[in-house]
């Protein structure tokens, strides 16, 4: 009889050996066959590519799970009937229902015939209802995901990856040798999959291999004994990218009032795509979101309940800031102020509650309050907590919801827009932070709050820093998606004052994410060196030639506030012996007179902020 190791060794073998065999001949018959997806140049394939893939993956896992000796009813007959449909659907295209209806009835096969679902509530009909929305949800989930290639295999890995860890802590080697079946199986399918790739996974694979990660999230949730709160935080974490996106279109599709089930590129990675990232790049940041969710689950399965406790708002907060900031970029093309004018029904009320009424800032505070909260009361007592101070401190939150959302009322914190939050804005926020820490200064001689002074202090800090953080993370997030794209276009700006400070906002307005800024020349000795809004100054323009050899810039842009004629003249010497584009910023304010044709200025037209080619 194999030992534990031997049947995990023998499992993942088998599962990436199968794959790797069996997925050219899968190839084979779906050419044959005429089961292939449309071109799409979106996702960088002028080609149509085959469909099928997931049968080799399904395969693979259910003869290495039988080999292994670890293959019960449930799981085989879950993933056949699934597979079964995927084949279909690949093939002929069911509608949405059906597959739904075929999904419950799988998901109503799997609560009788698996075992009980991890108690997340004291009432067993309560956990059986979540379990069941879970398992129709994460199967959902993981089939839109599959959008771009190697993107559901390698969050497949992923997620299995984590429960794989859990399960072998816990000594429960039927769920780590299932775990590590599927992640071998992924990986194998994943040599013809990474971009660009010969193969897709296609419904076949989406719907089986979502059936089998949200059984497996669930069977890894019941392994945790650290904290009930656990249950329930771990297949979250694990699934985190597949949810996220998910969530994302859904809020999406109704803010701009468009059909949920409609087909669209709108997903998480579509928008990395739009953001100047290749395919390939895409691919990667989505992976490293699902390995920091794995690896998260991991370690709060570790934790104990105080600290876990304290550390969900911290959570809640980093993966709101992201969901935010991508169902925000659903109104890059087109203001939400301007959609409002054009949608009806719950896309205006949620425009504007979300817009208008900064609804979308106040619920993400229910986050950052107990997480300033939470974070000073461990930075007083060292890190150091237990679960009496923990529920203490949960008993005070409330009031601390109430006075620190009344400071932010009276001090405006809610008046910024987060795509344009400045200096202005960081006032607010400090101001805010400090009359929520005066107010709670108030109501603990008053109250039996159990704060102290530095708490106080802390909190008013931390409260501040979060902030900060949230409120500028659009900004933050941008520039971090920017270090990742690969820009088509690079540009120099000559003049690092007023107008070239301009000329970055206008450079970064614009929806062309594959425009870059490579820094600035100047003739102000005192500036060379320094860095303007985050770009470096680097050097006069009598070293353009030695700038452009060590930037390789595509185009210059004149943002100077004054520059004489002959520095005009070299520049554009330089750039005419280079071919490369010369624009000029201008900002020209002309005279409005009514009556003039389509109400246009009479004077010199006005362009806010505008680049016009120059003439030398």
């Amino acid at each position: 009889m194999m030992t534990t190791v031997e049947n995990l060794i023998t499992s993942a073998l088998t599962a990436f050996g199968l794959v790797a065999v069996l997925t050219p001949v899968v190839k084979a018959l779906a050419l044959r066959c005429n089961i292939i997806a449309p071109p799409c140049e979106e996702s960088g394939h002028p080609e149509p590519i085959p469909v099928l893939g997931g049968v080799a993956i399904v395969v693979a896992v259910i003869v290495a799970l039988g080999v292994a000796g670890e293959l019960p009813l449930w799981m085989l007959a879950g993933m056949l009937a699934l597979l079964a449909v995927g084949v279909v659907d690949d093939a002929v295209a069911l509608t949405p229902s059906r597959k739904l209806l075929a999904q419950l009835a799988v998901v109503a096969f799997f609560l009788w015939a698996a075992p009980p679902p991890p108690e997340v509530t004291r009432w067993p009909l309560v956990n059986l209802g979540l379990a069941a929305f879970w398992m129709v949800a994460v199967i959902n989930a993981f089939n839109l995901i599959d959008g771009l290639d190697g993107l559901a295999a390698g969050l497949g890995i992923a997620a299995v990856g984590a429960v794989g860890v859990v399960a072998w802590w816990s000594h429960d080697p039927a769920v780590a040798c299932a775990a590590l079946a599927a992640g071998a199986a992924l990986g194998g399918f994943l040599l013809f999959n990474f971009y660009p790739a010969s193969i897709f996974m296609g419904d076949s694979g989406a719907l089986p291999m979502g059936f089998l990660l949200g059984a497996l999230s669930l069977q890894g949730a019941a392994l945790e004994f650290n904290s009930h709160l656990s249950r329930a935080v771990f297949p979250v974490l694990v699934m985190l990218v597949p949810l996220l996106d998910t969530t994302i279109v859904t809020v999406s599709r109704l803010a701009t009032g468009n059909p949920i089930s409609r087909r669209g590129l709108d997903h998480s990675h579509h928008r990395l795509l739009l953001l100047g990232l290749t395919v390939r790049r895409a691919v990667v940041v989505s992976w490293g979101l699902a390995a920091a969710g794995a690896l998260m689950a991991v370690g709060e399965s570790l934790l104990p309940h105080a600290y876990l406790l304290s550390a969900v708002p911290f959570v809640i907060l980093g993966i709101g800031v992201i969901a935010l900031f991508m169902v925000d970029l659903t109104f890059e093309a087109r203001a939400p102020g301007v959609a409002y004018g054009s949608v009806q029904g719950v896309a205006r009320y949620i425009l504007s509650l979300a817009y208008k009424r900064r609804l979308a800032e106040a619920v993400l505070d229910f986050a950052l309050i107990p997480a300033a909260y939470f974070g000073a009361c461990l930075l007083r007592r060292n890190l150091v907590i237990n679960d009496g101070q923990v529920q203490s401190m949960m008993g005070s939150t409330p009031v601390f919801f109430v006075l620190t959302y009344t400071a932010f009322g009276l001090t405006g914190v809610y008046r910024g827009m987060w795509r344009y939050a400045g200096i202005a804005d960081l006032i607010r926020f400090a101001n805010g932070s400090l009359l929520a820490g005066i107010l709670v200064a108030i109501a603990s001689l008053f109250m039996r709050l159990e704060v102290s002074g530095s708490v106080t202090v802390l909190y008013v800090i931390l409260l501040f820093d979060l902030l900060v953080f949230t409120r500028m993370s659009f900004q933050m997030l941008r520039r971090a998606v920017a270090l990742f794209a690969l820009p088509t276009e690079r540009v120099l700006v000559v003049g690092a004052g007023r107008m070239g400070e301009a000329a970055v906002r206008y450079i970064f307005s614009g929806n062309d994410r594959l425009v870059r800024l490579v820094g600035f020349v100047d003739d102000d000795i005192f500036k060379e060196g320094k860095l303007v809004h985050g770009h470096q100054v680097l050097g006069p323009l009598d070293e353009l030639p030695r700038i452009y050899e060590a930037t390789g810039f595509h185009q210059i842009l004149i943002a100077a506030d004054s520059i004489s004629e002959d520095r005009l003249a070299l520049v554009a010497a330089f750039a005419d012996a280079r071919r490369l584009p010369v624009k000029r910023l201008s900002i020209e304010v002309g005279e409005f007179v009514p009556g003039a044709a389509n109400g246009k200025m009479a004077a010199s037209p006005a362009t806010p902020v505008a680049a016009r080619p120059l003439v030398a």
